[in-house]
Parts: C-alpha cells; sequence; structure tokens
C-alpha cells in the first residue's frame, strides 16, 4: 500500500502540474467508508448476494465486512492525469480476514490508460448489475494483480467519417493464491489430481462497435485469458507422482499468440499441449435504438477453449440475451431489463482424441483426430480457472469453493441456466434491484452427476441515497441442490466523502 501510494502517486501530486493547476484544485481525493452483513441460514450466503462482487462478501454464512478505500486522481496537464486507488477489506467469518483489494496507480490519456497494481475490472459489455455474468472477463473472482494498458470506453476510429470504434486491453500479471490451493489440495489428496502455485496470467480484449448513434448498430469481439508460468504438481493416490514447471521468458509471448508448433510445451511426448490454460469468448451484438432513451440490444457470446470452440463446433453453447435499457433522466420505474439463457452443455462433443497424445504403435494405427470434451472452466496441468476458489467468468457455472469436500476442480460445468434481472428508481433516492436464476447441471464428461443437479436463485433489494450516504437492504435465498437451501438477509452501509 505505502509503496504504490507513497512511490508513485504522492510525487507526482507534489511536482507534476504547474502551480496554475495546483490552484485550481487540480488534485481530487476522495474516501469510502462500507460496511456489510449477511445473516440467516444454510450452508452460504445466498448466492445471488456473492456473485459477481468481485468476492467482496463471503460464500461463508453468517459474515460480515468493514471496507475503507482512499482514491486520489490530480491532472498533469492537458492531455494527462494520474489516479491511484488504495482498497482494504477486513472481515468476519470470512477465508481471508484482512487484505488489500484494490491497490493501484493509473495513467491517463483518454480513453486510454495504463494501469499497475490491484483494481477490480468492469465488464466491457455486459450490464454488471443486471446479467449472470461475463463467460470470461467477468467480475465474480477477487481483482489479480497485474500491469495493463486499456481503454475507459469505446474509441472512434479516426478517418472514418465515425463508423467504427474499438475497446481493447492487455495485461499480464500473477495470480495471488498459491497458498489457498495448496492448503486446499492439502486438505482432500485423495480427490484430486493436480494443482499449480505461482501461476502467471495473461488477458486481453479487443472489440468492434459500429456507430451506436444510428437506429441500428452492432458489436464484434473477442477475450482472450491465459494461465502460464508457475509449477505443476500431478498426484496417483495420494502420492507425488510430477513436478514440472513450464516457465521462461518465451511462454510470455507464446501465450499472446498461441498458434504454431513451436507454442507447443513438450514435443513428441504424451504431455503434447499448447503453453498454458486458455480459455475465450468470441461475442456478436446488435443494438436498436428504439426511441433517443431507449435502447435495445441481443447478444451470444461462444465460449471456446482452443479451436474447435472457436469454430463454433460447441453448438448452442453460450450466453444468449436481451438486454433493455432506459436512459432517460428522472426516476424510471424501469431503469433496465436483462434476460439470459447460458448453455455449457456440447463443450464439442464428448470425445477428445489426439494422436500426438499417444506413443507408437497407438499413433499409428489410429489417425482420426476429434476435438470435444473441452471440459470448460477446467485443466490437466492447471487444474482450474479460478481466483481464490471463484471463477473469474460467469458464476452460474458453481465455483470449486462450493465443493465441501475440498476437490479443487470444476464438477459441473455441463449445465443450462435461465436468468432474469430488472431494476429501476421509485423515488430520485430510492431506487430498487430484482433478480432471479433457475439452473441445472449434469457434472462433466469424465465425471457425469448420478442425477442432475438444480438450483433457483433469487434476490430482492432496496438502495437508499441522501448525501454522501446510501443504505441498502437486500433478502436472497437458494432452493436446490447445487449450493444448498439458504435464506439470507443483507444490510450495507457506506458513505463517500471527499479530503480535497
Amino acid at each position: 500500500m505505502s509503496c504504490i501510494y507513497k512511490a508513485v502517486l504522492l510525487p507526482l501530486l507534489l511536482f507534476s502540474a504547474p502551480a496554475g493547476a495546483q490552484d485550481s484544485l487540480a488534485t481530487h481525493i476522495a474516501y469510502d467508508l462500507t460496511t456489510e452483513a449477511a445473516v440467516g441460514t444454510g450452508d452460504h450466503t445466498a448466492f445471488l448476494l456473492t456473485a459477481n462482487r468481485h468476492h467482496a462478501l463471503s460464500t461463508r454464512a453468517n459474515t460480515a465486512y468493514l471496507r475503507a478505500a482512499v482514491s486520489a486522481e490530480h491532472q498533469l496537464n492537458r492531455h494527462f492525469r494520474l489516479s491511484g486507488v488504495v482498497d482494504a477489506i477486513g472481515s468476519l467469518h470470512a477465508d481471508h480476514k484482512t487484505y488489500l483489494q484494490q491497490c493501484y496507480a493509473r495513467l491517463w490519456y483518454e480513453p486510454f490508460f495504463l494501469e499497475a497494481g490491484i483494481s477490480e475490472p468492469k465488464p466491457v459489455l455486459r450490464h454488471e448489475e443486471l446479467s449472470s455474468g461475463s463467460f470470461i472477463l467477468g467480475t465474480n473472482a477477487k481483482p489479480v494483480p497485474q500491469v495493463r494498458i486499456g481503454m475507459s470506453d469505446f474509441w472512434t476510429v479516426p478517418l472514418l467519417d465515425g463508423w467504427i470504434q474499438i475497446n481493447l486491453g492487455a495485461g499480464y500479471g500473477r495470480l495471488l493464491d498459491s497458498d489457498y490451493r495448496e492448503e486446499r489440495f492439502s486438505e482432500s489428496p485423495g480427490v484430486n489430481a493436480v494443482y499449480a502455485t505461482g501461476i502467471c496470467y495473461h488477458q486481453k480484449h479487443l472489440f468492434f462497435r459500429t456507430n451506436p448513434t444510428k437506429r441500428v448498430f452492432a458489436i464484434v469481439g473477442m477475450e482472450h485469458v491465459v494461465h502460464f508460468g508457475g509449477t505443476g504438481y500431478s498426484y496417483a493416490g495420494g502420492v507425488l507422482t510430477g513436478k514440472e514447471k513450464p516457465s521462461g521468458l518465451k511462454a510470455f509471448a507464446n501465450v499472446f499468440l498461441p498458434f504454431g508448433d513451436g507454442n507447443y510445451y513438450k514435443d513428441n511426448s504424451m504431455e503434447d499441449w499448447i503453453y498454458g490454460n486458455h480459455i475465450g469468448m468470441m461475442t456478436v451484438q446488435i443494438g436498436w435504438n428504439i426511441t433517443q432513451d431507449k435502447l435495445l440490444q441481443a447478444y451470444v457470446d461462444n465460449p471456446f477453449e482452443d479451436g474447435s470452440g472457436i469454430r463454433k463446433g460447441n453448438g448452442y453453447d453460450g450466453l444468449w440475451g436481451l438486454q433493455y435499457t432506459n436512459k432517460a433522466a428522472g426516476p424510471q420505474p424501469v431503469r433496465g431489463v436483462v434476460a439470459e439463457y447460458l448453455q455449457t452443455t456440447n463443450q464439442c462433443g464428448p470425445l477428445h482424441w489426439d494422436k500426438r497424445d499417444y506413443p507408437e504403435p497407438v499413433k499409428s494405427q489410429i489417425t482420426d483426430y476429434v476435438t470435444g470434451n473441452d471440459n470448460y472452466y477446467n485443466h490437466s496441468f492447471y487444474d482450474n480457472y479460478t481466483h481464490y476458489g471463484m471463477t473469474p467468468g460467469n458464476p452460474l457455472v458453481t465455483s470449486p469453493i462450493y465443493n465441501k469436500d475440498g476437490y479443487t476442480a470444476f464438477r459441473d460445468n455441463r449445465i443450462k441456466a435461465w436468468h432474469l434481472g430488472f431494476d429501476g428508481e421509485i423515488t430520485s433516492r430510492l431506487s430498487y434491484l430484482v433478480k432471479g436464476s433457475y439452473r441445472e447441471g449434469w457434472g462433466t464428461y469424465d465425471a457425469p452427476l448420478p442425477s442432475k443437479h438444480h438450483s433457483f436463485d433469487a434476490l430482492l433489494q432496496g438502495t437508499f441515497r441522501t448525501g454522501g450516504w446510501q443504505f441498502s437492504a437486500a433478502y436472497a435465498f437458494d432452493r436446490g441442490n447445487i449450493v444448498g437451501d439458504c435464506s439470507t438477509f443483507n444490510i450495507k452501509i457506506g458513505y463517500h466523502g471527499t479530503i480535497l
């Protein structure tokens, strides 16, 4: 905290701007204080109170936290500004008692930025409050420390008469959960096969949008995330059978563009796999401006873990959605509505056969090549796509943190789910939020469930704002055998103030 704030932020605040800029209060410092408590029945805090909230509120039942954040922003000159945040949480009855949720410095050249540290990501396309969540770069897990470049919004490409806009970003970082992964594995070694520590992280996205002021516009693009590097451990019958470390500077380039034979971890062996745990999403989105203030959008996000998913060999797998947005000024009884259908059952078929994975004479006798069993969010070396047990992707694919026996991979990644969310304002100070999801799960192709799992999850929340204060109260419940029967009452109080 002190390292980033004092060594990076404060010197620039004091010495970078001319005297006239400081006299005009080009420096702004604010603070936020928040407390939240969740109490109820069941083994967990109700699902929709914790989903897509950066894992700030614990999944454990009967939990609470205190949160304090200081943010600073300074206009360096006409084009550049510097901002930073230090954000700490202290929790009760949680996996993490005290930790930094955010701590970063960010240099802006609108709308572009360069950032170093830990920051809570914002979804580029999906509605942060109403959607079930982005499939890849979502808001469900604790943020990952990284150095990244990006854009705060879509940027209009010059010389094209305003017809094409882009939004892009990329970053490299490292997961912080090595101790957590090691501890979870050691608690139940008999049900785990692999785990990894010291995992490096790479993410990027690129979206194109046509002119959004026209009656009809379109968005197309892709998100891509990779886990790479680190040290992998493999076990059989609770006995360590392998320890490998696929690292080196070359890996940073290989994971950025994972194509070609040079990207294989090992050649001509049974460990023949592309560097890293790759997972991505391609999207197509159509928008219709019904009126100047009312917008309707339809979209499909197609997940992929390799070429078979990119070729859309996974059938109807994906997040299919409709989003209505009311941008009119003043209180609106219905501000937004999101309806979504999530399917992950196909995964390009139940079989994966690559002759390169097998020695002679099998390799020469069976020459067919079948790419399936993508096993979303799981991996044979890096184990899972999680950070501290929660997937950064769509939370409707139940995260390993809910596995009671300590199993660290996803047990139920073949699901169908229906989700609805809507919000609005009753008065200028009083707003509401309602969300509900129903999901069914069949396990994985390698380990199908004996019988279909299901869960219905719902949330009703009201928020009152006055001055710098914000008060919210919520009730949420789960019914079914995925996270169990849980009922939770939630109260949250926050205050936003300014120092300068």
